[in-house]
């Protein structure tokens, strides 16, 4: 039986970002709407917080040495998680309704993020205008310098890589798709982009994503009530109700990365735990250390 409780009693407006230090035995995640930070101890203790100074933070990685990496409508930062100071890497400058989404790491230390092309997801919802994605997905190296890879993309969700980093996952929410690219570990190229799994019940969304240790997919079904766990060939292999209408994102976590922790969005679906970051236990998987940016 999956035992779910609370990492805390703190309401967020819309959670995600989940993340494990497995240094520090920390759990980071962030308030997108509140711009900030969050982080903790699994059982919620030694809470602390930090604001980013800026209007949203869309995705969080942590930096060997401390910090983050986050983004933050077109641009990403650096972010020191204790003064607060923030370093610009890159401003996309996509015009509005573009901005950075999601954001991951991939086993070199490299930063992979990607685009939301708001206007494609309102074409979609109205069955109006142009349907062609037009975002990309960018790479930013350690030394800084910042790559566009991969293909066109609507909504950048849940990206992720297996454990030997030689397969990318990314979801394209607009299109409700889970994608697959073959991703060349030296060169940080993703080429072969295939779909694993669509989505076809009506709203609900994959977003926030991670792989457990056999090499399958936790997926976030965004208005779906649920954790979804796919096999890489695309198979629906499990489905797991939580307490919350949205749940954004993922991570495993603990000292056995067994505990699956999950971010939900709250804002005008606030009530029960609507909003509130779960822990669940007794899945019976563990999932694989994240690495960190650098």
């Amino acid at each position: 039986m999956v035992d779910v409780r609370l990492v805390t009693d703190a309401r967020m407006t819309m959670g995600e970002g989940p993340v494990w230090d497995v240094d520090r035995d920390r759990l980071s995640w962030i308030d997108v709407f509140q711009a900030t930070v969050h982080q903790c101890n699994l059982d919620g203790g030694d809470a602390r917080s930090t604001k980013f100074p800026g209007r949203v933070i869309a995705s969080l990685s942590l930096r060997k040495g401390g910090g983050a990496v986050v983004t933050s409508g077109s641009e990403i930062h650096l972010f020191d998680l204790d003064s607060g100071e923030t370093e610009l890497i890159f401003d996309a400058d996509g015009g509005p309704g573009f901005g950075f989404n999601d954001g991951t790491v991939d086993r070199q230390g490299r930063f992979v993020t990607g685009m939301a092309d708001m206007a494609l997801v309102r074409a979609i919802e109205s069955g109006q205008g142009d349907l062609t994605p037009s975002g990309s997905l960018y790479r930013v190296d350690t030394d800084l310098s910042v790559h566009v890879t991969a293909d066109p993309i609507g909504v950048t969700n849940g990206p992720c890589f297996d454990e030997t980093g030689t397969t990318f996952y990314c979801n394209d929410s607009a299109f409700r798709r889970i994608y697959a690219w073959d991703y060349d570990p030296a060169s940080g190229e993703a080429t072969d982009r295939r779909v694993v799994a669509q989505f076809e019940d009506g709203a609900v969304v994959p977003d926030g994503t991670t792989v457990d240790e056999q090499g399958c997919l936790w997926v976030a079904a965004y208005r779906g009530g649920e954790i979804r766990r796919y096999a890489p060939d695309g198979t629906l292999d499990r489905r797991v109700p939580v307490p919350v209408a949205s749940p954004t994102s993922v991570a495993f976590a603990g000292p056995q990365l067994d505990v699956l922790v999950v971010t939900s969005r709250g804002g005008t679906t606030a009530g029960g735990d609507n909003g509130r970051v779960l822990a669940l236990r007794g899945l019976g998987v563990r999932g694989l250390p994240e690495p960190k940016f650098g």
